[in-house]
């Protein structure tokens, strides 16, 4: 699926591995976070043709992997309902979603900073807003614990990502972004 602006040119479709390229250094990390732990075998591309700030390219990326997300499920999906409950460290991050066709999102979190690595705080919401409208899916994400930021956006992420992972009916295993895990 694919969508080109005056602003930005968003590619997002299924590969044999997932890869991200979008030049919003903390987004990139999140967005591969996604990829890994939905085990969906997405690549995700993404440019900004204007350079203003994070807004449109972030937004742009919610509207395409939301509208995608709804064309795959009607085709791949297992499970309407999806639930998950993620640690990231000192922050717990809980999702449920609910493939109906009513996309929405109810959130509650926040965060202490206003940016990390390129991208405003305020469109971690935005992002979950746009791709829950555009892919019909009603989505809870709360946090329920955390002080650190980077911590608090990548358990939302990954509660997301695992989410997905149940509703396609699919298993990450004992997947890491960093390519290892400390055991």
């Amino acid at each position: 699926m694919e969508r080109k602006t005056r602003e930005t040119c968003v590619k997002v479709y299924v590969c044999k591995e997932s890869k991200v390229d979008v030049p919003i250094p903390f987004f990139k990390h999140m967005l591969e976070t996604l990829t890994k732990h939905s085990a969906l075998n997405l690549c995700i591309e993404g440019r900004d043709l204007l350079g203003y700030d994070d807004h449109h390219l972030v937004e742009d990326i919610a509207i395409v992997l939301g509208r995608f997300l709804r064309e795959r499920f009607k085709e791949e999906g297992k499970e309407r309902y999806a639930f998950s409950i993620i640690p990231m460290d000192e922050a717990l991050a809980l999702c449920s979603m609910d493939f109906s066709g009513r996309g929405s999102l109810y959130s509650d979190f926040s965060f202490n900073r206003e940016e990390i690595g390129g991208l405003a705080l305020e469109n971690v919401e935005h992002f979950f807003s746009t791709l829950a409208r555009e892919g019909g899916i009603t989505l809870h994400l709360r946090l329920l614990a955390g002080k650190n930021d980077h911590h608090k956006v990548e358990a939302l992420f990954k509660a997301f990502a695992k989410c997905l992972a149940q509703a396609f009916g699919k298993s990450s295993g004992k997947v890491s972004a960093k390519g290892t895990l400390d055991l």
